[in-house]
């Protein structure tokens, strides 16, 4: 499958909006496109098809020169303009997936006969479209003299059979290969399974953190030094030193929620939602033993979870909470030397909350002390339970995360650690850090 051959030369390929006889129309690419994102290999990856959709239509809109990492971070991936990206490599995993499903496209049946080929180059996030079928040459070329045939001795033909199959054998051993790279959508099935089948909706606690209000005095305190239209509640208490003492913070329970659980929530909630899937939203210290027996439940936090704390015993990585850090997650299998300490990880309290990295804890219980299945996702912060909520909904992310597990982890318990940097309190792309499969 080559470019346009025009009297036995291969044409150049074009990545912009300009069409000439030798290269596709914007019409052709667009039926082409609208096949591609149809097809099964990017099934399933709203992510690839988003992805590949806008790159294809800046470019047949004359706008290829504008296709930069961070517009394609603001407008595909919805990254906030002022966000550091220097280290967020989400562009670049996304268009390395998305040129392993073109290639799978095409050495599909329809990919395979297909007039039209969109390639997205490596190294560039501008596509280039062609021809994949050879015009017809308009002058006939000169007749060849016939071919000799000249017969092989027996073992010369032996030779090139075994050298045929062997080929064939590595064709085969390398789709098999590539097709292993695309089975995204078939892990995200394999993760939730038991939740699709489940004739029960999906149980999610969400963690209720204890907040402090101040009191009516400590905000009054503060009223001569902040302006008079401020709205109360979303400004700093400005008070001298030593004003305020215990009486002025109030405990209050179940009424907030942090950024990053709700994300997580609202992730799983849409992802089941696309499958007709019904879920229950609870506060976690409102479920009941009885309720984790019943129905599949998704909890979401670590701390400030208070179902993830009682079911975390018989796991192999735990949360601690230690004064001077968000919490600690700390693999108790782990046989520290004498003096030293278990294997953790942690993320210090700052002042203002931020942090530049964060932990991520999943767990998938297929065996969940209830007697159910249970799925986890805790941050050490808010940051690691955002991405955490993203990554088992999303196809892509989760397959970069199983597809070394061990095989069967589909039928056994699950734990993995991932760490995750965070630029602009944006979280970036989580590694795994460390796996136990039970």
């Amino acid at each position: 499958m080559g470019g346009v051959t025009i009297r036995g030369e291969t044409s150049s390929r074009s990545a912009g909006p300009t069409q000439d006889r030798e290269a596709p129309k914007p019409d052709e690419v667009r039926t082409q496109l609208a096949a591609v994102l149809a097809s099964p290999a990017f099934h399933g990856s709203k992510r690839c098809q988003q992805f590949l959709e806008y790159v294809c239509e800046k470019s047949l809109a004359g706008e290829a020169g504008a296709l930069k990492e961070r517009n394609v971070a603001i407008d595909v991936f919805g990254r906030q303009p002022q966000s550091e990206l220097g280290e967020d490599t989400i562009v670049r995993v996304g268009a390395r997936e998305v040129r392993k499903r073109l290639a799978q496209f095409y050495v599909s049946p329809e990919g395979v006969a297909s007039p039209v080929k969109i390639d997205l180059p490596a190294g560039a996030y501008a596509p280039e479209f062609h021809y994949v079928t050879a015009l017809v040459e308009k002058e006939p070329p000169a007749p060849l003299p016939p071919p000799v045939v000249v017969a092989p001795p027996k073992r010369r033909r032996t030779a090139i059979v075994a050298v045929g199959v062997a080929g064939i054998l590595v064709l085969t051993a390398g789709a098999l290969r590539l097709t292993g790279m695309f089975n995204g959508p078939d892990l995200l099935t394999k993760f939730w399974k038991p939740v699709f089948q489940s004739s029960e909706p999906l149980l999610v606690g969400v963690a209720n953190p204890l907040v402090y209000h101040p009191s009516l005095r400590a905000l009054k305190l503060s009223e001569s030094r902040l302006p008079q239209m401020a709205i109360p509640m979303q400004r700093p208490l400005q008070v001298p030193p030593r004003e305020l003492d215990g009486s002025d913070l109030i405990p209050v329970t179940d009424q907030y929620v942090g950024f990053g659980d709700m994300v997580a929530a609202n992730q799983v909630t849409a992802m089941l939602a696309r499958r007709s899937k019904a879920v229950r939203l609870r506060f976690a210290n409102t479920i009941s033993f009885a309720d984790l027996r019943q129905t599949p439940v998704f909890l979401i936090g670590a701390v400030t979870n208070h179902w993830t704390m009682e079911l975390q015993p018989s796991w192999r990585f735990q949360f601690r909470f230690e004064p001077g850090y968000s919490s600690i997650l700390v693999d108790t299998a782990d046989k520290p030397a004498p003096g030293a300490k278990q294997r953790e990880w942690s993320v210090p309290v700052t002042n203002d909350g931020s942090a530049n990295e964060d932990y991520l804890l999943i767990c998938r219980l297929r065996n969940a002390s209830t007697g159910g299945f249970v799925v986890v996702v805790a941050g050490v912060k808010q940051f690691g339970t955002e991405a955490g909520g993203r990554l088992v909904t999303d196809p892509d992310q989760l397959a970069l995360v199983l597809r070394n597990l061990k095989p069967g982890w589909e039928n056994r318990n699950l734990q993995v650690v991932l760490r995750l940097r965070v630029i602009g309190n944006t979280p970036a792309q989580p590694e795994v850090a460390a796996s136990w499969v039970w």
